[in-house]
């Protein structure tokens, strides 16, 4: 039946009554009268079907639900007599069910595409197009059931066929994009069946179940598609649903990585876009989230090198007064880190007779200590101890802050205690989790981030490197530092080319150099175009120096049977190794043994030992190192606290020692400004930048995270030296 022909619905639907088994040929004449009679006074007068063709589909039909297979040879003959029928198309229809009924599938698609091909404009065609590509994906023909699909319309199909034909076009989508369009437009589909069907408590709860699933599958496409991804289903979608939801996601993308601007231009793109108080949160938590970052961004770049802040101010904190509580491992496994923290608070106290102190106008001064008054107690490692200690130096309305934990599970425990008694804590702890959420808890410690933040930073600026690459022990701690610094690449643009782990207790480092330098995947031409060039290499030993030169250049000018370069390919200029010197002392000798050359080494604190430079030597001149504390260095604030740390105790301060002087030196700042009770005191904790330390620059974050800026130390002329 074409298009046109709709005024005749009325006699199509008999159809459906007749499959079911209640058609009545009375019934079909009514509707068909009526609809004569209402197309009478339309003015419009819609072919009919002839009495001797009706009569004979309707005895066809007449034989349904008793007798299918008279039903079908009849429908049959009525095609043979009258092929040109405007019940054609319903007559092939019936007999493709008829024939998927009876388990003839093949027979059944051809009915099918009979409709298609001799009544392509027929009101059953899109139905029947439909139903052909179901059956073609069911037999895994997606190329062919793409095809059928193309050309169908949307809105010729009934709802039931619309959202079938949506989740079809799903299921053959062949990118993340074109699969996020089909899902929107079910997803606006079922938005819209739902609002239909009103007070149909059951129609309505059916729908909002298929939605949420719906909803659950473009949630996880915006979260696994990749970021060009997301930015071209905006693009094609045009504001429809979900571009609020994919500008989010591109928004917290863009924080994670650094990039605040790009943020900032997302969510403001997200403003108009987000719909629902889901995604109205999401939005405002962005927000916010954005709002801290700037600050800190702000914080960091107002944070210069310790000896430019050294040399225009000094903390202050002559006449300092007032009793600050003390938290530490004193005892227990941890008691030696403890004692080493309780040192550096001692001597920032200045509770030893004849500590002398530089003034801001640098004369010196002693200080016996009374102004400041020390009450610690002794958590043995044990959190528990650790918050209630906190709870009892609360209880002292003279104590008005308290310093301490340094370890994790202790500093959270008395974090936690801190916040609900309302004392300022000042922890010694790396983790960045402790003051979350809490406005009395501070942590002031380099963290690893700090650390390897500060190497990345120098390698873009003042090494102008651009291809990075990272080796690391298959440790906890390594893939954390892996994690920290492909991060802190990623945020400045850099790119990553090579990553490879190893076994911590390896002493043999060849395989995982040479995964990062191309022989991890080589073919057996590969393999044999490097053996050449070996015993090329081996014969030029015998030459004399210029011609073995000669003979080497050409030999690593070999390429691979597809014109590519052998390894070794060294496609990065900087190198990044998160371990300790024992192990650099044995990694850095292979690295030059394998032909890694012309590539800077980055490390961390852990490398700085003076027996590192005796045994690796020339092969880590040129190596950069962050460290939290350096005790050799010239900055005359680092040199004075060393000084006289040295004099009062008789040994090397550590990193221990100096951030806990550094934290005590940062409340007695506030005690010497004249904040004095607890809520002064912990505005002005979050009201610090820029403060000069034994550690290095700090500034409070308004999270009451320390950002830090650590030292930067080179390698030349077999020793360390400052590069700030």
């Amino acid at each position: 039946m074409r298009a046109g022909d709709r005024g005749l619905l009325g006699e199509r639907r008999v159809r459906e009554g007749v499959r079911s088994g209640r058609a009545r040929v009375g019934t079909a004449a009514f509707l068909l009268l009526f609809f004569q009679f209402a197309c009478a006074f339309s003015g419009f007068s819609p072919p009919t079907v002839p009495p001797e063709e009706r009569a004979a589909y309707d005895a066809a039909m007449g034989n349904l639900p008793a007798d299918p297979e008279a039903a079908a040879a009849a429908l049959e003959s009525f095609l043979a007599a009258y092929p040109r029928s405007l019940l054609a198309d319903d007559a092939a229809e019936q007999l493709s069910q008829l024939a998927f009924a009876a388990g003839r599938q093949e027979e059944g698609m051809r009915w099918l595409a009979r409709i298609l091909s001799r009544h392509p404009k027929s009101d059953r065609a899109p139905s029947a197009r439909l139903r052909l590509a179901q059956l073609e994906f069911a037999r895994d023909r997606r190329a062919a059931a793409r095809r059928l699909l193309e050309p169908l319309r949307l809105e010729d199909l009934d709802r039931a066929d619309r959202r079938a034909a949506l989740r079809l076009r799903i299921a053959l989508a062949r990118t993340p994009v074109e699969r996020m369009l089909q899902l929107s437009l079910l997803q606006a589909q079922l938005r819209t069946e739902a609002a239909a069907r009103g007070r149909d408590a059951i129609a309505s709860s059916r729908l909002e179940s298929r939605l949420a699933a719906v909803d659950r599958d473009i949630g996880n496409l915006i979260s696994s598609a990749a970021s060009a991804e997301l930015e071209e289903m905006i693009r094609s979608l045009r504001g429809r649903p979900p571009t609020g939801a994919i500008l989010l996601e591109l928004a917290r993308r863009a924080l994670d990585t650094g990039q605040l601007d790009l943020a900032t231009t997302r969510i403001e793109r997200a403003g108009s876009s987000v719909e629902g108080d889901v995604e109205q949160g999401r939005l405002r938590l962005l927000t916010e989230r954005l709002a801290t970052l700037r600050d800190a961004a702000r914080a960091e770049a107002d944070l210069p090198p310790l000896r430019e802040l050294a040399e225009r101010v000094r903390p202050e904190t002559r006449g300092a007064r007032g009793t600050l509580g003390v938290v530490l491992p004193l005892t227990g496994d941890f008691a030696a880190f403890g004692e080493e923290s309780l040192q550096g608070i001692l001597l920032a106290a200045h509770v030893f007779p004849g500590d002398e102190v530089p003034g801001s106008d640098g004369s010196r001064r002693g200080d016996g200590g009374e102004e400041i008054r020390l009450v610690v107690r002794d958590t043995g490692g044990d959190p528990a101890r650790a918050a209630a200690a906190v709870r009892e130096l609360a209880l002292d309305p003279d104590v008005v802050a308290i310093v301490g934990p340094v370890f994790s599970a202790e500093s959270l425990a008395a974090a936690e205690a801190a916040e609900a008694v309302g004392v300022p804590l000042v922890t010694l702890s790396t983790r960045e989790e402790v003051p979350a959420g809490r406005s009395e808890v501070f942590r002031t410690r380099t963290t690893p981030g700090d650390e390897v933040g500060a190497l990345v930073r120098h390698a873009f600026e003042e090494l102008g490197a651009k291809r990075f690459a990272v080796l690391y022990p298959q440790t906890r701690y390594g893939r954390g530092m892996r994690k920290l610094y492909w991060d802190a690449v990623m945020a400045r643009g850099g790119t990553m080319v090579a990553a490879s782990s190893y076994d911590p207790e390896a002493t043999d480092f060849s395989g995982p150099i040479r995964d990062m330098i191309g022989y991890r995947f080589l073919t057996r031409w590969e393999r044999k175009a490097l053996a050449e060039r070996k015993k090329i290499l081996r014969a030029a030993r015998r030459l004399e120096p210029e011609d073995a030169a000669l003979l080497r250049t050409a030999a690593y000018s070999i390429l691979g049977p597809e014109v590519e370069p052998l390894p070794p390919i060294v496609d990065f200029d900087v190198l990044f190794i998160p371990d300790t010197w024992e192990t650099i002392a044995l990694i850095a000798p292979a690295l030059a043994f394998h032909e890694v050359q012309g590539v800077r080494l980055l490390g961390t604190s852990d490398w700085v030992d003076e027996d590192l430079l005796r045994v690796a030597r020339r092969h880590v001149s040129g190596a950069v190192i962050s460290a939290p504390f350096y005790a050799e260095s010239d900055i005359p604030l680092v040199a004075e606290f060393v000084a006289r740390y040295r004099k009062t105790f008789g040994d090397e301060p550590d990193a221990y020692a100096a951030q806990a002087f550094d934290a005590t030196n940062l409340i007695l700042v506030q005690l010497a400004s004249g904040r004095t009770d607890r809520e002064d005191l912990r505005e002005g904790l979050l009201d610090t930048r820029a403060f000069p330390g034994a550690t290095g620059a700090l500034t409070m974050r308004p999270d009451g995270n320390a950002r830090r800026r650590p030292f930067l130390l080179g390698v030349s002329r077999g020793r360390f030296h400052s590069l700030d």
